[in-house]
């Protein structure tokens, strides 16, 4: 497969490169005319005058640009179309004294543009996809308006979300996840948890990157995910406000306020999510001695409920001191507080059947946790157009605390119940430095260049005590209690070249990271350092067609283990199953390449894309027996670990009543795990689907419906189970639209659940958990304001530099 991609693939990209260069270069900007916004992939083509034949026909790039080459002189219509869009055209005169004809900017307007906005926005699509990213609006998924981050995700191609609340992408869960752009402390440990609380109506865009170039962080085996936060900048006074209540007691709402007017810029978020969450968990294992035979039984039956209330406040201001300097200040303060009651049945018996020991362990859990981020930058711009330099410093602080409070009711042997307790504090602080610098070189190439410092620090802390029934009180268990800190900075600088041929255009790129890793062990009085330093290099191609564009994409990159997955002390919720880090785990290296193709039609375009990686050192959870009935679970490096795929995605509208994204993802993985005592590599096919679909049944009437599936998935030690799930919702405008009357459901059939099977050389296992199923809202959502009309300064904007 790699041979194929990097042999065969490059061929067919440049076949057809060579031109002769006769003729004027004709070139220019496509704009929309209502945002001053570039339009990617707008089609342009040259007519003939008198007899209207096409002579060239091409699509713009990125920033909105065209470049027609070898264009004889005489007479010319020129039209610019796009879907939404309004056709322009224009009459164009070319003499041979000019060998270079730059149009400058050209303004397309969307179509219906004396409608409302609400009404163009049913007519845009959800999903802005090309090949190596995608762009989901948030803002005009109806999901949004009561789900949370969890259940956006799952709309998005090839990402997925398992019923735990974990992300992956393209198969792999190594995704690097980023808020604004920036690294969050809640996307650590406690990953899954934040996104299934962080309200969707807080959420702008989410921006889906796969082979990221060398200003993006190399970070993630698949990719980065950007969740970028609402920030409005319309002018005038405008504000939503948002308020949905559903089943079991389930409720969520959202505020949001802007002014902008001259040079300033003010803007405020707040969102609020109370739920009710019940997973459901089963476990039937059987235990073999090295002769393959049964030794005993365990039986597992849990179930988890939680009261979870999440609080989110976004808020910013943006100053445009002149037209050459901008600064802007940010803040975000996220507060998740949560009381989770578990119960868990544990039965052990012989390889006869008979119980040998049954007991519950019941679990009391207040779990508090917040995150509080600033921001600031300042960006100039130079006289050149394009030519700026940004510097920006951010600095989040997050704490998660975690009392749990167990009890061990025994039924066999029936003797009193026994306690304790597991307090776990951890503090996670970051901060982070940026100096971004572009300059266009000419038309036809760019060169950028910056340094990124990112330095963590986080604190984990264990406290374990056990109740002494001989004194009546709680002691400290020192052989359980523990203290683990993790220093981590890394310097990174990065340059790119970006060039263009008429058609074909390549992008080059380099970046050099010193890593310094510090971990201490403070129970142990010892420390783990691991400093490297890394280079990591980029290479994008592309050819423009008539309807769309080639691109050949390289990136190496790497998924560092951080600071819970390399503490080695064991964590004891469960005292039979017991999870901890590896100290001695390596960081993964990736090299991924990816092939594709992006055509686009007036009302549908089609992304076929083929992508081959290649890791070392993969990383892999593995369970390692402690003795006859406790089990290690952590994590260790796999030899190798490469995978392959097909992704195609399909965009397509009918008119006004349909709006469509169908997406699959079909991947090869196969795992060399001889490091963990595997003889023969394992392998399998996987897929995965998405279908999202909107229909306007009138001008103020929208349903959506949005289906996924997932397939078998391979593991070192056994395989995950297929999923499906589908989720339903409707939205009717009123009062001239400013108020929207919104109903969904999740998990329409309540099929969302996963089942996992393990078969080791020492045990069997099937495990399931599931969730509680359908979640149903309904919710109104109330617009004001007023806007004011726009002035020729260039709209603020969110950083998406993704560094």
């Amino acid at each position: 497969m790699a041979r194929l991609i990097f042999m065969v693939l490059p061929c067919l990209l440049f076949t057809g490169l060579a031109y002769s260069q006769n003729g004027s270069t004709v070139s220019g900007t496509v704009v929309d005319k209502s945002s001053s916004k570039t339009v990617e992939f707008a089609t342009v083509q040259l007519f003939k005058l008198p007899d209207s034949n096409v002579v060239k026909s091409m699509v713009t790039d990125q920033r909105g640009r065209f470049i027609l080459e070898n264009v004889a002189s005489g007479n010319y219509l020129l039209r610019f179309s796009f879907i939404s869009y309004d056709k322009a055209e224009m009459i164009l005169e070319v003499k041979s004294n000019q060998p270079k004809l730059n149009l400058g900017i050209i303004e397309i307007s969307p179509v219906s543009s004396n409608l409302k906005q609400v009404v163009i926005t049913f007519r845009k699509s959800l999903l802005n996809a090309s090949i190596d990213r995608k762009i989901y609006d948030v803002t005009k998924d109806i999901m949004s308006q009561t789900g949370s981050a969890s259940d956006i995700l799952k709309n998005i191609p090839s990402v997925e979300v398992d019923v735990d609340g974990q992300v992956s992408l393209r198969g792999s869960g190594d995704v690097l996840i980023l808020i604004n752009g920036r690294p969050s402390p809640l996307m650590g440990r406690t990953q899954a948890e934040a996104l299934q609380q962080l309200p969707a109506n807080a959420i702008e865009r989410i921006e889906v990157i796969t082979n990221p170039s060398s200003r993006y962080r190399p970070d993630g085996t698949s990719g980065i995910i950007n969740i970028v936060l609402k920030k409005n900048t319309r002018f005038g006074l405008n504000g939503t406000a948002t308020f949905n209540a559903g089943n079991k007691d389930r409720y969520n709402g959202n505020f949001s306020l802007n002014y902008k007017a001259g040079k300033f810029n003010l803007y405020s978020n707040y969102s609020i999510r109370k739920d009710t969450r019940i997973r459901l968990n089963t476990i039937d294992r059987t235990y073999l001695d090295s002769n393959g035979t049964t030794t005993g039984y365990f039986f597992l039956d849990g179930e988890s409920r939680g009261r979870p209330l999440t609080q989110t406040l976004t808020a910013g201001s943006d100053f445009l001191m002149n037209d050459n300097n901008t600064i802007g200040l940010s803040f975000t303060y996220l507060d998740r507080d949560m009381v989770r009651k578990d119960r868990q049945e544990n039965k052990y018996t012989d390889p006869n059947g008979v119980p040998t020991l049954h007991y519950d362990r019941l679990r009391y859990d207040p779990e508090p946790e917040f995150e509080k981020n600033i921001s600031a930058y300042w960006e100039h711009k130079f006289q050149k157009e394009d030519h700026e330099l940004r510097i920006e410093f951010n600095a989040s602080e997050g704490q998660d605390h975690e009392d749990n409070h167990y009890t061990n009711v025994y039924h066999l042997p029936v003797i009193p119940p026994t306690f304790d307790n597991t307090v776990i504090r951890e503090g996670d602080d970051q901060q982070q430095l940026t100096i971004d610098y572009s300059n266009p070189l000419s038309e036809t190439s760019k060169l950028e260049a910056g340094y990124t410092g990112s330095f963590n620090q986080q604190n984990l802390d264990f406290f374990v005590e056990y109740f002494d029934t001989a004194q009546a009180i709680f002691v400290k268990d020192i052989t359980k209690s523990n203290q683990f800190l993790y220093r981590e900075s890394i310097h990174a600088f990065y340059g790119l070249y970006q060039h263009s041929y008429g058609q074909f255009s390549y992008s080059a790129g380099l970046r050099a990271e010193q890593a310094f890793v510090d971990g201490n062990l403070v129970t142990k009085d010892s420390t783990i350092t691991n400093n490297y330093f890394k280079l990591y290099p980029t290479l994008h191609l592309a050819y423009k067609t008539s309807n769309g564009e080639f691109q050949l994409n390289y990136s190496k990159r790497v998924n560092r283990p951080d600071a819970d997955e390399l503490n080695p002390f064991p964590e004891y919720q469960d005292p039979r199953n017991l999870r901890a880090g590896n100290p001695n785990l390596r960081p993964e290296m990736i090299h991924s390449v990816e092939f594709g193709y992006k055509w686009q039609a007036e009302n549908f375009s089609f992304i076929p894309s083929i992508y081959y990686r290649y890791k070392l050192d993969g990383f892999t959870n593995v369970l390692i027996p402690i003795d006859d009935s406790t089990l290690l679970s952590t994590m260790a490096n796999l030899s190798n670990d490469q995978s392959a795929g097909l992704e195609l995605i399909f965009s397509a509208k009918a008119g006004s009543l349909l709006t469509a994204n169908l997406s699959s993802n079909v991947f090869y993985n196969q795992i060399d795990a001889s490091e963990l005592g595997f003889a023969d590599k394992k392998s399998i096919v996987s897929m995965s689907a998405n279908l999202n679909t909107n229909f306007s049944f009138t001008k103020s009437t929208l349903a959506q419906l949005s289906c996924n599936f997932r397939s078998a998935r391979l593991t070192p030690q056994g395989k995950v189970y297929p999923t499906f799930v589908m989720n339903l919702g409707l939205r009717q405008e009123l009062f001239k639209k400013k108020l929207s009357v919104i109903l969904t459901a999740s998990d329409l059939f309540n099929t969302l659940r996963q089942k996992t099977v393990l078969n080791t050389g020492f045990l069997n296992q099937t495990s399931i958990n599931r969730r509680d199923g359908l979640a149903v809202y309904l919710g109104v959502s109330y617009r004001f304001g007023k806007t004011l009309k726009k002035s020729n300064e260039e709209n603020l904007q969110f950083d998406n530099n993704l560094q």
